[in-house]
């Protein structure tokens, strides 16, 4: 099979995990005996291309010039969509003025007024995003939907909430995200081959070397603490775990690179933080495990989450995890994880309060290593696509 993954304009100004995802799904596809062509050009070579793959439905605005390309061409298209609604986060998620704007506006108007002010941000793609502000998000979200002939989605969760978007859905088939192997395996080959760079100027996180050895990653005798690795973004509610762990004799750790959207909202964070609790910048791969190996809990307690990569790793470095209740990442840790309601403090709080003093560390990582491996997730992925190409074409 020769597919072409799509990935969005703005890769390199805002990466996250779409990028990562994507990354990961081309490795393995190229691993399985498939050919994977990477492209953001509005206008990409479509010659001999069985399928094209894009993601983020969010930057819909963005990816619009590419489908309509695609659709011309009469090629398949199907996409990853990584959607959560996202009206209880801009109704009362935001701290500040932001959230009492938000919500006395409708849906609709506080949607294009996010817009507006990422156009004011993005220049490069004020075009594009004054289309979502002159049609709206929630009517150029249905046409961008039902250009396609699929739907990737990365648990049952997320499904359901597309099938409230449309009254008649793309078909929908599911490919659950995947954990990296530096996080569960021996293999440093494997580590630094699952993050080669797919454009030109991509970079791998770490090469092999830099990685280092299994034996520098041995599981350490005593855990203490809290984690959360995510961007300072109010959507993943970094200052809601502040607040709700205050009360508690642990220490929290907060690690994560900022979101260029959101340049104040680390210092808030900062301000509200007390003694036991430390806030570091972005941290490379090898030190992430070290923390997450060092960790008790690890914590994101965000207003949504798709699959939450970062909680599979701890998962598999051995932490216990308190997860948000928001999202599809009940299908990942089932019944041996902890979920908290970012809405409610003490809900957080007694989440926490519940892993720090269970008896035992549920067998998760089993449960991770046994389901969502990337190569796992990439057979899903192919399964997926010939459903997608076996089953009839809308028309062009």
């Amino acid at each position: 099979m020769r597919v072409l993954m799509h990935v969005r304009p703005d890769w390199r100004e805002l990466p996250g995990g779409d990028l990562v995802q994507l990354q990961r799904w081309t490795v393995w596809l190229r691993r399985l005996g498939h050919e994977v062509i990477v492209s953001d050009q509005a206008e990409p070579d479509l010659r001999n291309i069985d399928l094209v793959h894009f993601h983020n439905l969010a930057r819909a605005y963005a990816l619009w010039p590419a489908l309509e390309h695609c659709r011309r061409a009469g090629v398949p298209r199907v996409l990853t969509p990584l959607y959560w609604p996202t009206d209880e986060f801009d109704r009362i998620g935001r701290p500040g003025l932001a959230s009492r704007i938000a919500h006395w506006l409708p849906d609709d108007w506080r949607g294009r007024l996010k817009s507006a002010a990422r156009s004011i941000r993005a220049p490069g793609q004020r075009r594009a995003l004054l289309r979502e502000v002159w049609l709206g998000p929630r009517t150029l979200t249905r046409r961008f939907l039902s250009g396609f002939d699929a739907l990737i989605a990365n648990s049952q969760a997320e499904a359901a909430e597309l099938g409230r978007l449309l009254d008649v859905l793309p078909s929908t088939y599911l490919a659950p995200s995947g954990v990296d192997a530096f996080f569960w395996s021996s293999d440093s080959k494997l580590w630094a081959e699952e993050r080669q760079p797919i454009l030109q100027a991509g970079k791998a996180h770490q090469s092999a070397e830099e990685l280092g050895s299994a034996e520098q990653y041995v599981d350490v005798a005593h855990k203490a603490g809290v984690l959360c690795v995510a961007r300072f973004d109010p959507q993943k509610a970094q200052h809601r775990l502040i607040e709700a762990l205050r009360p508690m004799d642990v220490q929290l750790t907060l690690a994560g690179p900022d979101n260029p959207n959101y340049p104040a909202y680390r210092r808030y964070c900062q301000q509200l933080a007390g003694p036991r609790v430390t806030i570091l910048s972005r941290r490379s791969s090898v030190e992430l495990k070290r923390l997450y190996t060092g960790c008790k809990v690890f914590a994101l307690c965000s207003w949504y989450e798709i699959s939450a990569l970062s909680g599979l790793e701890a998962a598999c470095s051995g932490a216990r995890v308190v997860m948000t209740n928001r999202g599809g990442w009940r299908e990942y840790g089932s019944e041996l994880a902890w979920y908290a309601d970012p809405a409610d403090l003490g809900s957080i709080r007694r989440a926490v309060e519940a892993a720090l003093q269970a008896p035992a560390t549920p067998p998760l990582r089993e449960r991770v290593l046994a389901s969502f491996t990337w190569e796992q997730s990439a057979r899903a992925l192919v399964q997926a696509y010939d459903r997608a190409l076996a089953a009839p074409r809308q028309a062009a």
